[in-house]
């Protein structure tokens, strides 16, 4: 295909541009501007005419946009606009702006307040200097607040009967796993919106109410004296009844609240002692068992009933602790100046609440206001906006929907369809209220002409969408999808660039679909190569062959990803990932981290271990026995033993480490990260690597990284590991970019989130195959200004459902507004996946689905893959074993017989031969069982599970599911140890030996600042009735036993043994 470049068509939009950019400067509007639409440029003319037609000085002028680099790029063209336009009669004017510039306030939002506040730093309440923490700094810090928060909680005695019950109903103030849903999270969540927590904590602490028991004692003795009505012992409803009762009655007998409502099971449903489909013969219970029946399944449901008040009253509790812990920390960053992000938005807006001074200041200051990318942006922007464009006069301060605004004052612009921020606080609902408000009179203003894309591709988004529920209604009207207008005058062949869509309905499960979706995202690349003149782009020198750069795969989350990769490795297609927190989580830097924590903490065995084995030492499993069998130590604190041969190469690893530990107070932690990367030749190694330069970006990210975090003030190497974990973590909420090498040609993979305000010739739309699904995730709601808790485990707050459903639809209606975000990222071509479960099987709300009824009811829309492409990609060969195949029933039976396999070969290698004494208590623990036992694989789910996160963080990380614990556990090997240097039968409690020794051990295990509680905890181990005993008796500590059980053996060490007359 040949062309010139585009021609613009005439504009159905031009009179509404005019009036954006000249004719309505004097106007308050507000604009909804479609994906492609330009809006950025006249975002530009508005304020470039505002400065040469109406004398508006630049710092008079305040433009408000979501990112720094949307920011930089306005500000800089708005000089490149000024700059043209300096000739004759405007020239005086544009030469004075060019100068002032810098003086207007081109910012982001938070950027905005942070302005604010340190030119009324005093009004605020504030210090003088002020500094504000980055995302990943402020979650770091909220963690280690956490930890101490819990440690204050379990030191309160006050608290102990809401933590005895919260540990038995299984709500986790904190997991030793990843990924499990605690009140950690809700404390996160809820620090996102702490203004909000006022009227929670201005009530009095709640206290929990005692737990009625009666309906479910009452149930359970109706059904015992029910069994004298059965004539037969034989009915299956008595043979059923006769069987749980034991159990149910030694639940009656228990005297413990929080242990009776512990074992209450979480989804009742489930229960062992359901009735099930037992319905037992009428006659034998006297003409109808219904009767029977129905006092059967009272006792679940008082179990239920009971169950579901003891945790909403729990949660109650905690998460008033929680409020006024987060409000504390948010009080305690105030003074110090030390804020989040969220505090300048919070301390902006009471600013301008309260003072009346600096109201007036910032009103004559900010004459213009223009907001860009409104919908995506925190409910107080409207506050601070409209406070200081208004005019409010007295110390009574209205809503921001009632206060007065001068004509002009105000200019928005954005897009309710992009709207896909709501874990940033972003609200649709308000993006619309102020549409309503602040419109002139008549219709929306809407720019609808797009400059970015083709018309074929743009006729298959508005059929897509234009039916689409994408938004919730507002004072009873619902927003109306705009059709997306061409302004390109397109190809001379437009048939090559109508959308391609690929996939269909299947039965496969989750990961044999999500590998076939990406076999199809590597057949579409390779035809893409291998015949680049069907698919041709446009640049600025008209249409010419593409690149593989000009190819972008968009995915919605992290879960397809590996598939992507194997699938295009499989066909040898360069690629490379724009996300960094996917470069925390890739092997090369996992490795680096690994040798860094295992500095940081020579009590980690695991990071050891797997730092030898890495890239970086290579050293073999054969090498780790043949050392570990010479009696070699897991501990580079000390040199190698010198019986050991110097030359081995464990021997020769743990050397180094040695010399790096020794040397990790001289070093800041850039510096040693540097060495480490230097001296284990990291960048030369990465020669054997298929894509080395891509080795090379990582390690020189992560070196840049590492100082990033020491000009943060931040210090310490544990403090680097735990920064780096987030910084790859799922939960992260800002991720840095990476910047690629500009001669290096390789697909793009980027999350969609990622890619907002982007634009790339080829797009290909893929990882649609599973739809939304939150459960086994932590879910915060509102109801009438208080949060509701749901955790896993049936453990919720007494209104979460009140607000559940909506918020389940809130979030459907976003996850399409994020497709529209997707498909609008397209410039020249468009291939879109519409894989998803076969809606016989289960009703999907996959993407792929809504994808794959539109092209069904419009084949005209679009291109099969299949009759597009001659390229046919196999599965990558590590997924072979889920039976991805044209014959479905011939893969079933294959995945059949392979689970079998499997499950046979993973119980045979579960026998082993020796237990732990730990280990075999975690096992009668179901709390500690479980976070054992949990190591999140996602191997054999249904096909409709979803996705939830935004970051393309690798599910592959070589971190360790389960690390040591928090300060808790450094704590307890501090008291342990402290007991251990101790004599027991001559020291005195009272003894300043305890203070002294208690300290050193605190900086060993790095705690100092818990040296009293250590002491404290030998103190009251001292005062322990088995100390006592020990005190008048012969005693060993720290002895080792073994001993058989059946073929395996348990062993351990008894901290205390002593002998008695009457014996051990």
């Amino acid at each position: 295909m040949t062309g010139q470049i585009s021609t613009t068509r005439e504009l159905g939009d031009e009179s509404v541009r005019t009036r954006i950019t000249t004719d309505g400067l004097a106007e308050t509007l507000f604009v909804e501007a479609g994906a492609g639409s330009g809006k950025t440029t006249v975002l530009v003319d508005r304020i470039v005419n505002l400065i040469v037609h109406e004398g508006v000085a630049p710092q008079h002028v305040a433009a408000i946009t979501f990112t720094e680099a949307a920011a930089a790029e306005l500000r800089d063209r708005i000089r490149q606009r000024l700059e043209e336009r300096s000739v004759d009669a405007e020239r005086d004017r544009c030469t004075a702006a060019l100068a002032d510039l810098d003086r207007a306030a081109i910012t982001t939002l938070h950027g905005f307040a942070l302005r604010v506040l340190t030119e009324h730093a005093i009004d605020a309440g504030l210090p003088p200097r002020v500094a504000v923490l980055d995302e990943v700094t402020s979650q770091l810090r909220q963690r280690q607040r956490w930890e101490h928060f819990v440690d204050d909680l379990y030191d309160e005695p006050d608290h102990e009967e809401v933590l005895l019950r919260a540990h038995a109903l299984g709500i986790l103030l904190e997991s030793r796993s990843a990924g499990k849903a605690t009140l950690a999270g809700v404390a996160a969540t809820l620090s996102q919106s702490w203004d909000r927590l006022d009227a929670i904590v201005a009530t009095e602490r709640p206290t929990l109410a005692d737990i009625d028991f009666g309906p479910y004692d009452h149930a359970v003795a109706e059904l015992e004296a029910l069994l004298s009505r059965c004539s037969d012992p034989t009915d299956t409803l008595y043979l059923r009844c006769h069987e749980v009762l034991p159990a149910l009655r030694e639940l009656v007998s228990e005297p413990a609240a929080s242990i009776k409502v512990g074992r209450f099971p979480a989804k009742v449903e489930n229960a062992a002692w359901k009735r099930g489909k037992v319905k037992g013969s009428g006659p034998k219970w006297g003409g109808d068992a219904e009767d029977a029946r129905a006092v059967y399944d009272r006792v679940a449901e008082a179990a239920s009933e009971i169950r579901t008040r003891a945790s909403a009253d729990a949660l109650r509790v905690l998460v008033w602790l929680i409020a006024s812990e987060v409000l504390r920390a948010a009080e305690e960053r105030r003074r110090e100046g030390l804020l989040e992000f969220h505090d300048l938005l919070v301390h902006a807006r009471d600013l301008l609440r309260r003072s009346g001074r600096a109201r007036a200041a910032l009103h004559d200051r900010y004459r213009y206001l223009l907001l860009d990318e409104f919908q995506d942006t925190d409910p107080l922007q409207i506050e601070l906006a409209t406070l200081i464009a208004g005019t409010v006069d007295g110390a009574d301060v209205p809503p921001w929907d009632a206060v007065d605004v001068p004509a002009g004052r105000l200019f928005f612009v954005g897009d309710w369809k992009q709207s896909i921020y709501r874990f940033r606080r972003a609200d649709i609902e308000l993006f619309l209220r102020a549409s309503a408000r602040f419109r002139a009179d008549g219709p929306n203003i809407r720019l609808t002409s797009n400059f970015r894309t083709v018309e074929p591709i743009l006729s298959f988004v508005n059929g897509l969408f234009e039916a689409a529920d994408m938004a919730e209604a507002v004072g009873g009207v619902t927003p109306t999808y705009e059709h997306l207008l061409a302004a390109r005058t397109g190809p001379s062949d437009p048939g090559a660039h109508v959308p391609v869509v690929f996939g269909g309905s299947s039965t496969l499960r989750a990961d044999a679909l999500r590998a076939l979706e990406a076999a199809d995202v590597a057949a579409a690349i390779v035809d893409i190569v291998e015949r680049p003149a069907r698919w041709q782009v446009e640049d600025d020198d008209g249409w010419r062959d593409p690149h593989r750069a000009d190819i972008t795969v968009l995915v919605p989350t992290r879960t397809s990803l590996p598939f992507l990769r194997a699938a295009l490795d499989e066909v040898g297609i360069s690629y490379r990932l724009d996300t960094g927190s996917l470069v925390f989580a890739s092997q090369e830097v996992a490795d680096v981290l690994a040798v860094v924590r295992a500095i940081a903490d020579t009590t980690d065995d695991i990071s050891l271990v797997t730092a030898l084995r890495s890239s970086l030492f290579a050293c073999s499993d054969v090498d780790l026995f043949t050392y570990r069998d010479a009696g070699g130590r897991w501990d580079i604190s000390k040199p190698p033993d010198e019986s050991l041969d110097p030359d081995h190469p464990v021997v020769t690893a743990t050397r180094h480490l040695h010399g790096l530990w020794e040397k990790r107070w001289w070093m800041g932690t850039a510096a040693l990260v540097d060495r480490i990367v230097d001296e284990r030749r990291a960048m030369l190694t990465a020669l054997g690597a298929e894509r080395p330069r891509d080795v090379w970006r990582r390690m020189r990210f992560l070196v840049d990284q590492a100082r990033a975090f020491e000009d943060a003030g931040q210090r310490g190497l544990r403090e680097f590991v735990a920064w780096a974990e987030l910084q790859g973590s799922e939960t992260a909420r800002v991720h840095e970019p990476v910047l690629p090498e500009t001669d290096d040609d390789a697909v793009r993979i980027m999350t969609i989130h990622g890619a907002k305000g982007l634009e790339f010739p080829i797009t290909i739309v893929s990882g649609l195959s599973t739809g939304p699904n939150n459960a086994g995730r932590l879910s915060v709601t509102w109801h009438d200004g208080v949060p509701q808790v749901n955790l896993p485990g049936g453990n919720k707050s007494e209104d979460f459902d009140r607000s559940a459903d909506i918020e389940v639809e809130m979030d459907v209606r976003e996850k399409r507004r994020l497709l529209y975000v997707a498909l609008t990222r397209a410039r020249d071509h468009l291939f879109v996946s519409a894989h998803h479960p076969d809606p016989k099987q289960k009703e999907s709300q996959a993407h792929g689905a809504m994808v794959f009824r539109h092209v069904t009811e419009h084949p005209d829309h679009c291109r099969r893959l299949a009759d597009v492409i001659d390229v046919r990609v196999p599965v990558a060969p590590n997924e072979t074993a889920f039976g991805v195949s044209v014959d479905i029933a011939a893969a079933a039976d294959r995945r059949a017989q392979w689970l079998t396999a499997r499950r046979r070969l993973a119980e045979d290698g579960g026998r082993r031969a020796v237990y732990s004494a730990t280990g075999v208590a975690a096992m009668n623990d179901p709390l500690a069982a479980s976070e054992l036992d949990d190591d999140g694989s996602d191997t054999d789910e249904p096909a409709d599970l979803g996705d939830g996160e935004h970051s393309l963080a690798s599910s592959d990380s070589a971190v360790p599911p389960r690390r040591q614990g928090r300060a808790g556990t450094a704590i307890g090997r501090a008291v342990h140890a402290t007991l251990q240097s101790l004599d027991l039968a001559t020291i005195d409690p009272d003894s300043p030996v305890i203070d002294q020794i208690a300290a050193r051990e605190a900086e060993l295990e790095a705690v100092v600042e818990a040296a009293s509680q250590i002491a404290g905890g030998v103190r009251a181990a001292l005062a322990s009735d088995a100390v006592t005993l020990a005190r008048r008796h012969p005693h060993h500590k720290e002895m080792f036993v073994a001993a058989p059980v059946g073929a395996s053996a348990v062993e351990g060490y008894i901290d205390l043994l002593v002998e008695t007359p009457e014996g051990l």
